[in-house]
């Protein structure tokens, strides 16, 4: 049995700084014994469907010790990373591994499953209303968690870096990893504005550009890219966005600086780890003057030409 996830319509309209994401659970044994639940999330828009636990499991020799393994799903051989395992949980003894659900999700081009304790429904939500992690209160996945919500009872629904997740477990080939400008084309002189929550893509970002002599300026969300541009301590560029982000999102930066006659000319590239055509039209409409993929190098490059000669 599977769950094929579709979100509402009306959720993800352009501008409107709001989206769907799969509430998951994942059960731990505490320091005391206790039985303690873990509220989750993920967005929707990276989750193909949601199936119960695979019983045909090849093993992988050579790979990380916390993938499972990979399974056949509909002729497409998806890893299967074991979530519970990757966060150091202690699970109860009376879970029934049979009854986990995994994940199915596809970002960056890659498909891979995540095995969770449980599902429960799907959460509409503002990026407002998501705050950027303090380290203090998610210590034992703190460089894993880009937003947290308060749900219900007061509650915490972390949401976790899949892109970093995957990255680390070694699914990025090194060709999809390291981009890099084969030719100096601008002298080093252009001012590069980073926009991305993920730790793994502003790095793999601003390495290759600052590699290739461009000056570099990062910011974790679209409202403190906003508070950047409107200091105008900077002549940018161009600047390069990623979609899912805490406290506002990538469509809206763009639909609001877009709406600015002061700084609609400034070309932005819209960076995601969010594929398909629904993705890059939604881009297209909140103002972005291109929708690249993450991580594909060649593209990558290309697009910062066009935008510079734009």
């Amino acid at each position: 049995m599977q769950n094929q996830v579709n979100p509402g319509h009306d959720i993800l309209e352009v501008g409107q700084n709001r989206m769907e994401l799969v509430d998951f659970r994942l059960f731990r044994i505490d320091e005391e014994g206790e039985k303690k639940e873990g509220i989750y999330g993920i967005n929707v828009a990276k989750v193909i469907e949601i199936i119960k636990m695979p019983e045909d499991i090849s093993e992988t020799p050579n790979t990380s010790e916390f993938v499972d393994g990979m399974f056949n799903l509909r002729g497409f051989v998806v890893p299967l990373v074991n979530l519970p395992k990757w966060m150091d949980i202690l699970e109860p003894e009376e879970l029934d591994r049979k009854n986990f659900k995994v994940i199915i999700t596809e970002f960056n081009k890659i498909k891979v499953g995540f095995v969770v304790h449980e599902t429960t429904k799907i959460r509409r939500v503002s990026w407002n209303d998501i705050s950027a992690p303090e380290l203090s209160s998610v210590s034992s996945v703190d460089s894993k968690v880009t937003g947290i919500i308060k749900v219900e009872n007061d509650e915490l629904l972390l949401l976790l870096d899949f892109e970093s997740i995957v990255d680390e477990l070694g699914f990025y080939n090194k060709e999809n990893k390291e981009i890099s400008v084969e030719e100096r084309e601008f002298n080093g002189d252009r001012t590069i504005l980073i926009i991305d929550d993920s730790s793994s893509a502003r790095k793999i970002i601003n390495n290759a550009l600052i590699k290739e002599g461009f000056k570099t300026i990062l910011s974790e969300n679209g409202k403190a890219a906003l508070d950047i541009v409107y200091e105008g301590k900077y002549e940018l560029d161009v600047i390069i966005c990623d979609v899912e982000m805490p406290v506002m999102d990538g469509y809206t930066f763009t639909k609001t600086l877009k709406s600015n006659d002061k700084y609609k000319n400034i070309p932005v590239i819209m960076h995601s780890s969010l594929s398909g055509a629904e993705n890059s039209s939604k881009g297209m409409s909140a103002g972005a003057d291109f929708y690249v993929i993450k991580f594909d190098p060649a593209e990558f490059v290309n697009t910062i030409k066009k935008a510079f000669k734009k």
